[in-house]
């Protein structure tokens, strides 16, 4: 391997997120976080050695992006997702729910709906119900084991206050990938209720079973009008240097979005991110390849533990993303019990399935971007918690 993946980072002294916004102690006994959606490994040396040239410049003022970044967006959607798109097409944002909330301020009015399927990312509901919009929830049907679309709840849902629909492609946190069939028939859906579709991809590298579809080719064979979010930010951990981009379906589109975000008075461009992007989608191919199958190998490793060792716990069919949605409903608790099971006889931190709608009761959803030897601990004391469970 030539990437240390196995290196225990210490991250528990930094400011990070996922180490110090929840109580991870407990009687003095440490608890790992498994909830925020980012990795527990170095960034790549490419990026890392571009944010160190752009950081020996010394000045951080306004910036504007070079062809250099439009290039690497280019360069990786063709080479990983075979979608060629002008550069015309791609507009830069600073975080994906930057994004979201751009497209909705400028393409929904207040109090309109947007649909989106659930349990889903807990962000969106947050930006959604932020700009004053409505969460008009569709639940995902689990169907031998895995979970797709509802289309006849969504056709009875559907209002004339609905205006978008939000799509979560691959889904987190079930993990499913779409099939061109099922994102058809959203296409239809949506071409038949005149819905913008904004399709959050963040998590379209680590597909593991299956085939990632970028959502604005279907469509574009259905004439509906969409915009895709992307991001360097899952596929390399880098999310906390706020860097994504918007995939706009043409000049029409570029020019709204582009002058909400100056009737905003939108910030200008990262100083870091246009070495990030290109560092990423041009300079650590190698590294990508190595920590996605690492990870497949985490995530196989841990269905399998789970369905062998830990009947109270159900893993649904999950063909991507680092997460892995676990159902505990067999576990006879409540949603708060589940939780300060995990924290207090597992000494696991994981994310709690209300965090992703009324949708998600009964599951939590785990972070599997670790270091083996500390999952293999995880997995270790998630048995004898579960043990404990049965006397």
């Amino acid at each position: 391997m030539k990437y240390k993946f196995d290196e225990i980072i210490d991250r528990s002294r930094t400011n990070s997120f996922k180490w110090k916004a929840r109580e991870l102690k407990n009687n003095g006994h440490e608890i790992y976080p498994m909830w925020v959606a980012d990795m527990e490994f170095d960034a790549s040396p490419a990026i890392q050695k571009r944010l160190a040239d752009r950081l020996k410049e010394g000045v951080f003022g306004y910036e504007l992006l070079s062809e250099d970044y439009y290039k690497a967006v280019q360069y990786w959607l063709k080479k990983r997702h075979g979608c060629e798109i002008p550069e015309g097409q791609i507009v830069y944002c600073a975080n994906m729910m930057s994004g979201l909330s751009i497209i909705l301020q400028e393409y929904t009015e207040e109090q309109d709906e947007v649909m989106m399927n659930v349990p889903t990312y807990g962000n969106f509901y947050h930006t959604i119900e932020g700009c004053g919009r409505a969460v008009n929830g569709s639940k995902l049907r689990e169907v031998n084991g895995r979970f797709t679309f509802d289309l006849e709840d969504m056709e009875r849902k559907v209002t004339n206050r609905t205006k978008a629909f939000l799509l979560c492609n691959p889904h987190n946190p079930t993990g499913t990938v779409w099939t061109e069939q099922e994102l058809e028939g959203i296409c239809r859906f949506c071409k038949a209720h005149e819905l913008l579709i904004i399709s959050d991809e963040a998590h379209y590298d680590f597909v593991f079973h299956g085939q990632h579809t970028m959502l604005r080719k279907i469509a574009e064979k259905y004439d509906v009008s969409s915009v895709t979010m992307i991001s360097p930010g899952k596929s390399f951990n880098v999310a906390g240097v706020q860097t994504a981009t918007l995939l706009v379906d043409g000049d029409a589109m570029k020019k709204q979005i582009m002058s909400r975000m100056n009737a905003m008075a939108y910030p200008f461009e990262h100083a870091f991110a246009e070495g990030v992007t290109v560092g990423a989608y041009m300079e650590s191919e190698d590294w990508f390849e190595e920590v996605y199958r690492y990870i497949k190998e985490n995530k196989e490793m841990t269905v399998q533990y789970i369905r062998e060792n830990i009947p109270y716990l159900r893993v649904p069919e999950s063909e991507a993303t680092y997460l892995l949605w676990v159902d505990c409903s067999a576990m006879k608790m409540t949603d708060e019990e589940i939780i300060e099971f995990w924290k207090n006889e597992c000494g696991i931190m994981p994310s709690g399935g209300l965090e992703f709608g009324e949708a998600g009761s009964q599951y939590v959803r785990l972070n599997l971007a670790c270091p083996k030897k500390i999952l293999l601990r995880v997995l270790e004391n998630m048995k004898k918690g579960f043990d404990g469970l049965k006397s």
